[in-house]
């Protein structure tokens, strides 16, 4: 059953997750970031680039090893999801920015994510010779499950705008519901070593969700963009997609406590972020109405 999930059912799901982020990034979704070049770039680097690196930074400064340390990583690799774009639609962010990062990020994830995971594991697993890792099969594997149904998702927005548009929402929820059962499905598998994964890095990983939030705002903020942009930024940078992850450590390494980490860190991160967004948003709001009172 464990192996049915991972070898056929969680490749499909990440197949049909990148499916659906295609079909529902719209053309006018790139015109209406037109002005804000800025923090396209931004928030590419941020997540890209900074994010992994402040990973690596909390596994030195907390001596962390093995398994746990090339986890983390993953962790930081991994793209956004949707799971950002929804976050960002609720707390009134700019969806259209975080959608097109979301895209940017899925579609970088292929190449980016295998050269992370291949020097995190020569860095910290170099004496395990029982793991297998091949950086030009991981990364056509990844690309026939992300870039491919990326493009069919565009190419059939491209062609049929108004069934896309009928039907996101629908596949949204079909591919949300189907990566879910498979994490329940994973977990009830393996809740033990869920349990111990969380009792021994719970803490880091609420840290590493905690600072890559703070990252994306205060790197927003330094750029001095707008409010909307700050936490669009915050969120995208601070929600991974652990689908990406998952595919490589359960799939790929076949290493279920890398699995469990990426899924309790799904979980964990939930706290900090809504409850920086939701902190964010009555600030902006108590600032709107104290600048409409002295007006």
């Amino acid at each position: 059953m464990s192996t049915f999930i991972t070898q056929i059912m969680l490749p499909i799901s990440l197949a049909f997750m990148m499916l659906s982020i295609g079909l529902s990034t719209r053309v006018s979704d790139f015109i209406a970031i037109k002005g804000q070049k800025k923090a396209v770039v931004a928030g590419f680097l941020l997540q890209i680039v900074a994010l992994p690196l402040l990973a690596l930074l909390l596994i030195l400064l907390f001596d962390i090893r093995g398994d746990y340390a090339v986890a983390l990583l993953l962790v930081a690799a991994c793209p956004g999801g949707v799971t950002s774009n929804a976050i960002t639609y609720i707390f009134s962010g700019a969806v259209a920015l975080s959608i097109v990062l979301t895209l940017l990020s899925s579609a970088i994830a292929p190449f980016s994510v295998p050269l992370i995971t291949q020097w995190s594991l020569a860095h910290f697993l170099a004496s395990d010779s029982t793991v297998q890792f091949s950086l030009v099969k991981t990364t056509l594997k990844l690309f026939a499950l992300s870039i491919v149904p990326l493009l069919v998702g565009q190419i059939v927005q491209r062609l049929a705008p108004v069934w896309c548009a009928e039907k996101q929402a629908l596949l949204r929820k079909l591919s949300g519901w189907w990566f879910l059962g498979l994490i329940v499905a994973m977990t009830l598998t393996h809740f033990p070593l869920l349990l111990t994964v969380v009792k021994e890095m719970g803490w880091l990983m609420l840290l590493l969700s905690i600072f890559s939030l703070q990252l994306g705002y205060w790197g927003a903020r330094l750029l001095k963009l707008a409010y909307p942009l700050r936490l669009t930024l915050a969120v995208e940078v601070g929600v991974q997609n652990a689908g990406v992850g998952l595919f490589i450590s359960a799939t790929i390494l076949n290493n279920q406590a890398m699995a469990m980490m990426l899924i309790a860190y799904g979980i964990l991160m939930q706290i900090p972020v809504f409850t920086f967004a939701w902190l964010y948003r009555k600030r902006i709001a108590r600032l709107q109405a104290k600048a409409i009172s002295g007006t």
